[in-house]
């Protein structure tokens, strides 16, 4: 569903655990409200830092699970806010808006390759695992990290899943190299439709520079810092080749989720 600023909800929840997944990230597991409808892959909660006024913006996370009663958001800790978010435990509570943003495109038919880092793992794990999209032909997620220490393998055990591919920088567990060159052996070894991207900016432009080199089609999911979340304040703004009175949009109302050829890489924000 197209989101609109009038779509937001603003909900308080229950922490129910936070879960540990290795020295910078973490999983914030809270109790989903009654009132709050499925989250798309790609989609966002915009949450309040507790600290009594200490933190002003709020901090935008894709989610990573969901089912009925829960939501979880995988987090990695590299400031004073998301420190903050850590120190969450059972009995605090969370007020965000949410879910917000569009979500990846559902293609029936087609052969999908999901090239994700860090935090950008969140969508692609929910996307192809948890929220599959119908008669999609084929799914395989690719995820990089610096080493194994952060691809949390005892704690979600992606590898499990099948059409899974793992990468680490310093070569200690699976492709030894970044996930760009994983994706590139992938796709040497089997032909994809599209490739799905999310995670820092500079990997998800060497994606869009591959992909438009195999000719095929490329949606990404930005990670910008933003204020209201909401389209209103444009802090978020990205420049694109679209015309239609201006070529910025938002990353928090138009995106996050948007078509590769439609952006420019070489001046998109380096959160």
């Amino acid at each position: 569903m197209a989101f609109t600023p009038a779509n937001a909800r603003h909900l308080v929840a229950p922490v129910i655990d936070n879960i540990p997944l290795s020295r910078r990230y973490f999983l914030l597991r809270v109790a989903r409200p009654a009132d709050m409808p499925a989250p798309g892959a790609g989609q966002f909660l915009h949450v309040a830092v507790p600290g009594a006024g200490r933190f002003y913006l709020r901090r935008p996370f894709s989610v990573f699970d969901y089912s009925e009663h829960t939501i979880d958001l995988l987090i990695v800790e590299i400031g004073a806010g998301t420190s903050a978010l850590r120190g969450l435990g059972e009995g605090d509570t969370i007020d965000f808006y949410g879910p917000l943003g569009h979500s990846f495109p559902r293609l029936p038919g087609r052969r999908v390759v999901a090239v994700g880092g860090g935090v950008g793992l969140a969508p692609l794990y929910l996307y192809g695992f948890r929220d599959p999209a119908p008669g999609l032909a084929e799914y395989r997620l690719l995820y990089g990290a610096r080493n194994v220490k952060d691809l949390f393998l005892d704690r979600i055990a992606m590898e499990g899943e099948g059409g899974v591919r793992l990468a680490t920088d310093d070569g200690s567990h699976g492709f030894a190299g970044t996930v760009v060159g994983l994706a590139e052996d992938e796709l040497d070894r089997a032909p994809a439709d599209a490739v799905f991207s999310c995670g820092p900016t500079v990997m998800m432009k060497a994606v869009d520079a591959m992909a438009r080199r195999r000719g095929l089609l490329h949606y990404a999911s930005l990670e910008n810092r933003m204020g209201c979340a909401l389209g209103a304040c444009r802090a978020c703004v990205v420049p694109t080749v679209l015309d239609g009175g201006s070529p910025y949009r938002t990353v928090c109302h138009d995106g996050p989720v948007f078509n590769g050829a439609d952006l420019v890489w070489d001046r998109l924000p380096t959160p």
